[in-house]
């Protein structure tokens, strides 16, 4: 079934009836006062009467937000319709596919008696982009069933020890929280597959970034493994905070024909970028963008004041570019504390540089897209963007990040010269304030350059090198100009006594082989293949 033919709503629902250690799910708008209220949900025996007294007793919440208020009566048993709903990241959107999903598997495992549960079957399998969008849902359901506490919830993420995963699933396991990735490593395990056996419910949270990631082959070999739906009932949801033609197409992979479509984003409603002052500042070549990102920064700092809150985001194109602002910044004086935040890093230090940052009232966060989607940071005031992102949507999303709640915030893009393509034609419909350069900063940013190792300077200059190369088109480059770019980028702004190295195998992974300018050296000895921990399943 096609979503323009699906019914659709819009936010409709029946109308509202006349501090511990539990996790609350972080909000980016204010919850309403005319909103039906959890109570409800118990008065008419929809919801498990302990889960209502977690909410709110535990969790201290008594009306609902809007996309639970549009959505509940839909999801709940009995009717368990499947459901495409649109919701912005930041809503409680969380709790609108968790509650449905575990009061089904509640009333599964209850049935016979009170306290006892089933085998341990998967009820609830729910599919994320990214690592830390799945332990924020895995928190969330814990919190609900902190009442229920027989009931296991489990991850399965990259940059986790997988085979302690698998005995954990194994163990006990009554909700998956899983990335793509990981979660396939995980269904070559027969006896894996078979706890998917009697699956109730499957959500794919964040469609859309899921597939712009490239997740759709990975999650067309998810539900091909599953149980067939003739054979094991079960109900899908899909949240998704856009409606894009390919979020159609895995529309029609998990829901069945006859799915509900809806929306709890109001018709006319502006997205940030229609609201949100966006500065534009060009710097004349790509030596010179470093400077000019620590001459914004700083540019933003002296305008708030030292006694206002500044808490920024410096978005990157990859991760060793993150790394790099990140590393400067955090040497320039003057300046809130610095943080990087990328997928190279262990899940325990990601996790803990994202809740530092998420309590922090004035701080930097330089990062790459793995948290411009699904994570929800508080009083974010600037957004800074390096660079030209992948696509539009990327610095949609990223931008997204500010302005939360009605909340003022600002927007401020970075580019050289070169890639004035990308305002012009891909963000034409933005009207940018132009905001000149600063690049005082150079001289601090070449001593801190001077310290920096030479191999680390060799992992920026092809991590460079290869982000570009898939923009050569709008940049009007040939290879031997992104190779002559690149290699200038090294001496100007690395600040390399002679272009570093690359390996053969990166040059041909590259589509390089041939151009003149590369410094070629053999293929390093792999080391010994040991437990890597699977695929990572989730973002940059």
């Amino acid at each position: 079934m096609d979503i323009d033919d699906a019914p659709t709503t819009h936010t409709s629902a029946p109308p509202a009836a006349a501090a511990d250690d539990s996790y609350k799910p972080p909000l980016t708008e204010a919850i309403p006062q005319d909103t039906p209220r959890f109570a409800d949900l118990a008065g008419q025996n929809l919801v498990h009467p302990q889960v209502i007294q977690t909410i709110t007793e535990d969790l201290k919440f008594d009306h609902m937000m809007p996309v639970q208020a549009a959505t509940l009566w839909e999801l709940l048993p009995p009717h368990r319709s499947d459901c495409l709903v649109q919701a912005k990241t930041g809503t409680g959107k969380t709790v609108a596919f968790l509650l449905p999903a575990l009061q089904t598997m509640l009333t599964k495992t209850l049935g016979a008696a009170a306290g006892n549960k089933r085998d341990s079957a998967i009820s609830l399998l729910v599919i994320s982009p990214t690592r830390e969008l799945a332990m924020q849902i895995a928190a969330e359901a814990n919190s609900l069933l902190q009442r229920l506490p027989k009931y296991r919830v489990r991850i399965a993420i990259g940059g986790t020890n997988k085979d302690r995963e698998e005995r954990q699933i194994l163990d006990g396991c009554d909700v998956l929280i899983a990335t793509p990735g990981r979660l396939i490593d995980h269904m070559s395990n027969e006896d894996v597959l078979y706890a998917l056996r009697s699956l109730d419910t499957l959500v794919l949270d964040e469609a859309d970034r899921l597939l712009d990631m490239g997740f759709m082959p990975a999650l067309r070999e998810i539900v091909g493994k599953l149980p067939d739906r003739k054979a094991s009932p079960r109900q899908g949801m899909l949240f998704s905070a856009t409606i894009a033609p390919h979020v159609k197409q895995v529309a029609g992979l998990v829901l069945v024909p006859g799915y509900k479509f809806i929306s709890t984003i109001p018709e006319g409603e502006s997205n940030t970028h229609e609201r949100v002052p966006q500065h534009l500042i060009k710097v004349p070549d790509f030596a010179s963008v470093t400077a000019g990102m620590v001459g914004a920064v700083r540019h933003e700092v002296a305008r708030v004041g030292s006694g206002a809150p500044f808490k920024a985001i410096v978005f990157a194109p990859t991760a060793a570019m993150a790394g790099l602002y990140g590393h400067v910044l955090s040497q320039i004086a003057g300046l809130p504390p610095v943080s990087t935040l990328h997928s190279r890093m262990t899940q325990n230090r990601r996790t803990k540089i994202t809740n530092d940052y998420r309590d922090s009232k004035s701080a930097i966060l330089c990062a790459t897209d793995v948290i411009a989607r699904g994570m929800d940071f508080p009083g974010v005031t600037t957004v800074f963007q390096v660079g030209v992102p992948s696509e539009k949507q990327s610095y949609i999303h990223r931008l997204g990040r500010t302005a939360r709640a009605d909340a003022e915030g600002k927007g401020i893009f970075l580019i050289a010269e070169d890639e004035a393509f990308f305002p012009k034609w891909t963000l034409k419909e933005i009207t940018f304030i132009t905001q000149d350069a600063d690049l005082s900063a150079q001289p601090e940013v070449a001593r801190v350059m001077e310290r920096m190792d030479e191999e680390e300077k060799a992992q920026i200059y092809k991590a460079w090198m290869g982000y570009y190369n898939n923009h050569m088109k709008g940049l009007r480059w040939d290879k031997e100009e992104l190779v002559r770019q690149a290699n200038t980028y090294a001496r100007e702004a690395l600040g390399t006594p002679e272009t570093p190295t690359i390996q053969r195998s990166t040059v041909g992974k590259m589509g390089l082989r041939g151009t003149r300018g590369l410094n070629i050296v053999p293929d390093r000895p792999k080391p010994p293949r040991g437990n890597r921990g699977g695929r990572g399943g989730g973002g940059r």
